[in-house]
């Protein structure tokens, strides 16, 4: 009985353990980076029991007897079963799931899926930005994307790269692409008055997450007005979800000059200037300069006093993380940076706060995003005609003259007006002034605050429908100071100088939009409509004085009251408003038809009351042919991934048309001593936009799951009612006797081409290339009357590109007598016989006769010597890894243009008394020798260089390769990075513009001159290709550290 009993008690007990729940824990993380990921769902399968991982990632869950499996989910990344056998510690690791995710593409108030997009729209990844040792990141944005070329127009910190997106696209007007952060419309442009300031150089490379450039008319219809010259969307980083990351991004590098001029040295100098002299009948004047203590003669390259090799440092550390309610992203930045130019410097300080967080059951979003960047650049007098412009001074300055004495004295002449002259017996041309002393003393300062910010609150308010409201600002406060020396250059006629300046901009931007995007099986519908106000207002206030009671209260940096004798101020403020009201439809059937609609009516106070506004719509349609059944069926076509035709047509503005060029202004008048008012603008209150229709068609294709992608695009941009001054008869007394209308017109089309490849893909080795080639070509088609708008060395006119260059046809040297020879428009030759000051017949069967009196070269010998904007450009980047060793090889290739060396023609094969290029070395001499350098002669510039006019001798081929970053990199391995509990460790070395391949004789084929003036954006789209003494770009050797927690 006892025995019974007792078996029955086991049995029921036996039951009892058997039905017992199993305890299991444990974490969950990240393939990608090991982080740890909170709020993931934890399911026994086939039953309810569930929990969800805590902040660090690590679970507890009872799994009831006879359960299994676990099954692990998270949004956007791959689900997992996991059987647990005897386990009681499962650890997972969850992918992403890259066809759930998609690759999503910022569009313009929101995102699409790139499968879905059917506008042409270019994406940069922000990873490729943060390691690159540049002031600002649109100086790397070269060959990056097809169809936007970045040119550095010098090597000057602070300065902005030159976009054009598919070409220049105004003829009088701001051809800059409007600049979009995080939503917010970014103020650009050179915020400085005599010290360049970029903001998008306030931006830390570090913080963004990746950049969009909307290019074809659909992609960027939903910015209506401001959308003509394309548009860059900056979209900055966020919290990912799991555990908090820290990272850590620094480098450490060198910027040395990638090219000096090739100069005389002293020897040569003298040789060369006495023999300009003596060909001219006069002494000779130049003569070795003896140290008075080794007595030994010097030999300077003042390229040495303007130039230097400058130490770089950038530092950022980021605090981020995201749980499903709450993302944010916090960073700070450090800059330092010496340029290669003496003189020349940048230090920044930023801040970035990013909070996003949702309440009531999700429904709500609400979220800030604040930057602050504090930025200051020293610069220098880089003018290209200034007496103490750098570039223009190291190349005439002797070099057989010291720029400081041996008792450290500076070199200057008695009146201490220019450079001394040493044992020269003439001065230096020109009152050239010495570099040494003025880069030490004079000061060019500017520092600017950055206050940019938004907040917006999201409302759910049914499944797919959500209201945003936005706002968003963007506040410059900038000071320029500038100072020049009373004892020597620029300062010395008015004894001292010093301007200050105040320049604070503040803009606003409200946006509220009601969004709605859903799914209904085989339809996919998308729709967002707003409106948009914004406002931005621009002043400065300067305070000028010359006559300085001492040079110490100039090196102070501030203007101090009582020390200057002559005070000036000035000023001016300006506002523009602009009130929008748009909408886009995208729809998608079967995941294969795809249509989007845009419009957008803008009205903006820069045009005249009764024109203000502009109704500008937009349509694009894409075919997915690859989710066609007799295309997926196919076998014969089944290494097919993707293949996609796309379209699009849309009409767009231009509002960079100045602040208020329709209206009939008065301006400030001084007659005498009596202020007063006069007529200054005429007006046109039928003035409109600038617009432009843009055609785009594009085909998309992936091959071998998407090892191979290839996309090509044919794109035609009309561009008309151009504003132009047209003239108006003397007798009505008009203000520069014009008035603005909308008549030009002219167009740019061409094709763009982008591979990307997976050549090598195995466990240990990968290899990667992406390659881009744009094709443009630009046409005028309409002036005022057929008018040519002509400059000194371009031409704009119908029928020919903008720009072009236009001057005379150089035929070469006569080699019997040493004389210039030029091409007139009849075809016949006339040589200019320098000495005798004359124009000659050239014969070339008699080439020693110029007895036979010429006609002198005039306007009408003129003629279209090449473009002056490139008609090919794009970039080639190959990417190696190899275990823990990654390699990046980048060039960058440019076009088709020519490059006009003025430098050359004015400087360095000048014919004054001051130093030259080398060049000279290949004048003719004897008669017989062949050469392309004709007889030098004393003072004889405009006659054998035709200064003032552009010559196809100094016009020059602009193609050219740029190695544009070399990268070696090594990540540091698992079990190592665990010992620091670290979860990235890399270091890296790196050069930017490592070698250079082209024909171009100067520095630099990019390098081009920038107009600062009053017709700064007529100058830079009509006068480009201009070489003119610019600063050289540098070469950049890095090193660096990428760390992550």
């Amino acid at each position: 009985m006892k025995k019974s009993i007792l078996s029955i008690m086991m049995v029921f007990w036996a039951g009892i353990i058997l039905a017992q729940s199993k305890v299991v824990t444990g974490k969950v993380t990240a393939e990608e980076d090991g982080s740890t990921i909170p709020g993931a769902s934890v399911l026994v399968k086939g039953t309810s029991v569930g929990t969800q991982t805590s902040v660090d990632g690590t679970y507890q869950i009872e799994v009831p007897n006879g359960s299994t499996t676990l099954i692990f989910s998270f949004v956007g990344l791959l689900s997992q079963e996991v059987t647990i056998g005897n386990q009681s510690v499962v650890d997972i690791r969850m992918k992403s799931d890259v066809k759930a995710l998609g690759e999503v593409v910022v569009t313009g108030y929101g995102t699409q899926q790139r499968r879905d997009v059917t506008g042409s729209v270019g994406t940069i990844k922000g990873d490729g930005l943060k390691n690159i040792a540049v002031p600002s990141f649109d100086r790397f944005l070269q060959g990056q994307v097809a169809g936007v070329q970045a040119s550095v127009p010098s090597g000057i910190l602070g300065q902005a790269a030159k976009i054009r997106i598919r070409g220049v696209n105004s003829i009088s007007n701001n051809s800059d692409p409007l600049y979009v952060v995080d939503g917010l419309p970014y103020i650009t442009g050179d915020q400085g008055a005599n010290t360049v300031n970029n903001p998008l150089g306030d931006i830390n490379p570090n913080d963004i997450e990746s950049v969009e450039v909307l290019k074809d008319g659909s992609a960027t219809a939903i910015y209506g007005s401001r959308a003509a010259n394309g548009v860059v969307l900056i979209t900055t980083k966020r919290g990912k979800l799991g555990s908090a990351r820290i990272t850590y991004d620094g480098w450490l590098a060198s910027s040395k000059p990638s090219k000096k001029f090739d100069l005389l040295n002293a020897d040569e100098f003298i040789a060369i200037t006495n023999e300009k002299l003596t060909n001219a009948a006069l002494p000779t004047a130049a003569f070795p300069t003896l140290n008075p203590d080794t007595q030994q003669p010097y030999n300077t390259d003042w390229q040495d006093v303007i130039l230097r090799s400058g130490f770089q440092q950038n530092h950022a550390l980021s605090f981020s993380g995201a749980t499903p309610q709450t993302n944010y992203y916090f960073s700070l930045g450090y800059a330092d940076l010496e340029g290669n130019i003496v003189g020349n410097n940048q230090t920044k300080y930023n801040f970035r706060a990013k909070l996003d967080q949702k309440a009531f059951n999700d429904k709500v979003t609400f979220g800030m995003n604040t930057f602050v960047t504090h930025t200051t650049n020293t610069g220098l007098n880089t003018g290209t005609n200034a007496l103490s412009g750098n570039v223009a001074g190291a190349i005439y300055a002797f070099p057989n003259v010291p720029s400081k004495w041996p008792d450290g004295s500076y070199n200057l002449s008695a009146d201490g007006a220019s450079l001394g002259q040493g044992s020269n017996l003439r001065p230096l041309y020109g009152n050239y002034t010495n570099q040494a002393y003025v880069l030490d003393k004079n000061i060019y300062k500017n520092q600017q605050l950055n206050l940019t910010g938004n907040a917006f609150v999201d409302v759910e308010i049914v499944k797919g429908l959500n209201a945003k409201s936005f706002i968003g600002i963007n506040y410059l406060n900038g000071e320029d100071y500038l100072y020049y020396d009373p004892g020597h250059g620029d300062g010395k006629n008015v004894n001292g100088r010093i301007y200050q300046y105040n320049l604070p901009s503040f803009r606003y931007n409200w946006q509220n939009t009601i969004s709605y995007n859903n799914t209904f099986g085989a339809h996919k519908i998308g729709f967002v409509g707003g409106h948009e106000i914004q406002k931005t207002r621009s002043r400065y206030f300067f305070a000028h004085g010359t006559n300085l009671s001492n040079s110490y209260f100039g090196s102070n940096e501030n203007i101090i009251s009582n020390t200057l004798t002559n005070q000036f101020i000035g000023g001016t403020a300006s506002e523009r408003a602009f009130q929008s009201f748009f909408a886009r439809a995208n729809y998608s059937l079967l995941d294969r038809y795809l249509i989007s609609a845009t419009v957008r009516h803008d009205l903006i106070s820069s045009l005249p009351h009764n024109n203000q506004g502009a109704t500008l719509p937009g349509v694009s349609l894409g075919w997915r042919i690859s989710e066609e059944g007799f295309f997926k069926n196919s076998p014969a076509l089944g290494f097919v991934s993707e293949l996609k035709l796309r379209g699009g047509w849309a009409k767009v503005g231009n509002v960079e048309i100045g602040n208020y060029p329709y209206a009939g202004t008065f301006g400030a008048a001084q007659y005498g001593d009596l202020s007063g008012i006069r007529f200054n603008q005429a007006g046109n209150g039928l003035l409109g936009f600038e617009t432009s229709k843009k055609l785009n068609f594009g085909l998309d294709l992936s091959l071998w799951a998407n090892k191979l992608s290839f996309s090509a695009e044919y794109f035609r941009n009309d561009i008309d009612n151009l504003i132009l001054q047209s003239p108006t008869p003397p007798s009505l007394g008009v203000p520069g006797n014009t008035i603005a209308q909308n008549i030009g017109k002219m167009y740019n089309k061409g094709w763009e081409f982008s591979i990307n490849s997976t050549n090598i893909q195995t466990d240990n080795f990968s290899w990667r290339t992406s390659a881009n080639v744009s094709f443009v070509q630009n046409k005028v088609q309409r002036l005022v009357a057929n008018t040519p708008i002509n400059s000194t060395y371009n031409t704009t006119r119908e029928g020919e590109s903008i720009g072009s260059f236009f001057g005379y046809e150089y035929y070469g040297v006569n080699a019997a007598n040493g004389n210039p020879i030029y091409e007139k428009a009849n075809g016949t030759y006339v040589q200019q016989v320098t000495a005798a000051n004359r124009w000659a017949v050239y014969d070339p069967a008699n080439p020693s006769n110029d007895s036979e009196a010429g006609e002198a070269l005039t306007f009408a010998d003129k003629r279209i010597l090449g473009r002056s904007n490139p008609t090919w450009y794009g970039g080639l980047n190959n990417q190696v890894s190899f275990r823990n060793f990654d390699f990046t090889l980048f060039l960058t290739f440019s076009g088709g243009n020519k490059i006009y060396n003025v430098t050359r023609q004015e400087q360095l094969n000048n014919q004054l008394f001051a130093n030259a290029g080398r060049e000279l070395l290949d004048r003719w001499t004897t008669p017989g020798q062949v050469t392309e350098v004709p007889r030098l002669y004393f003072n004889s510039d405009a006659r054998a260089n035709q200064i003032g006019n552009a010559t196809s001798r100094f016009l020059e081929n602009g193609n050219f390769i740029r190695a544009q970053n070399i990268s070696l990199g090594y990540t540091i391995p698992s079990f190592l990075k665990d010992k620091i509990k670290a979860t990235n460790l890399r270091i890296y070395a790196q050069v930017q513009n490592a070698f250079l391949i082209t024909k171009y004789k100067g520095l630099d084929p990019e390098l081009s001159f920038v107009s600062a003036s009053a017709t700064a954006n007529a100058d830079n789209n009509n006068q480009t290709g201009l070489d003119n003494r610019t600063n050289p770009v540098p070469r950049v050797f890095t090193v660096g550290l990428n760390l992550g927690f």
